[in-house]
């Protein structure tokens, strides 16, 4: 447990994964169950198989090198704003290739949920819940944003999920249970 109050779920470069304690916190409070942070560590175990934390690593050192060497070369065409030029590229790049990631580890997850038995609406769920959960953000462009659109994400989840098993699930707030509509309602069973 990351001893943080902000909701999220942590995959480091080691391979561990943490669960914020604002993520415990709020399945103490009932705001998500079990099955929706089950989510989250598959989406974070996602993050380890596929290696995209120590490629993270990898990629911020050539990022920085790259920003180091666009900002010198812009420098001298637009004197004072090639720097910021460089950043604004840099971080275009980076937010595009965390935002592929991100799907990655989806599905990922999507298959995890799947063969563990617990579905995928739980994960779509969450997705649905995350706004509510982390509090407001600033609206900022797609393009600079490092996880995609929910409604992307969950899409892609759908696709997965009909792919692998010929159907999509819809989450429903509360499961009702069919009941078999009795040919006799006043009388109880019918017994023939």
């Amino acid at each position: 447990v990351y001893n943080i109050e902000p909701v999220n779920g942590l995959a480091a470069p080691d391979g561990q994964i943490y669960i914020t304690q604002g993520f415990l916190s709020k399945f103490s409070k009932g705001d998500v169950s079990a099955k929706e942070i089950a989510s989250v560590v598959a989406h974070e175990l996602g993050h380890v198989a596929l290696g995209h934390s120590r490629r993270r690593m990898i990629d911020f050192s050539g990022q920085n090198a790259m920003r180091t060497a666009l900002s010198i070369t812009l420098n001298r065409f637009v004197p004072f704003i090639g720097p910021w030029l460089a950043n604004l590229a840099i971080t275009l790049i980076a937010a595009r290739m965390s935002r592929k990631d991100e799907f990655e580890a989806d599905s990922y997850a999507t298959a995890l949920m799947l063969k563990s038995g617990l579905g995928v609406i739980p994960q779509k769920r969450l997705l649905q819940k995350l706004g509510n959960l982390t509090g407001p953000s600033e609206e900022i462009p797609a393009w600079f944003k490092s996880h995609p659109k929910v409604n992307e994400r969950i899409t892609a989840i759908e696709l997965n999920e009909k792919k692998w098993t010929g159907y999509v699930s819809y989450p429903v707030e509360q499961p009702t249970k069919l009941r078999q509509p009795s040919l006799f309602p006043n009388f109880g069973h019918a017994h023939i």
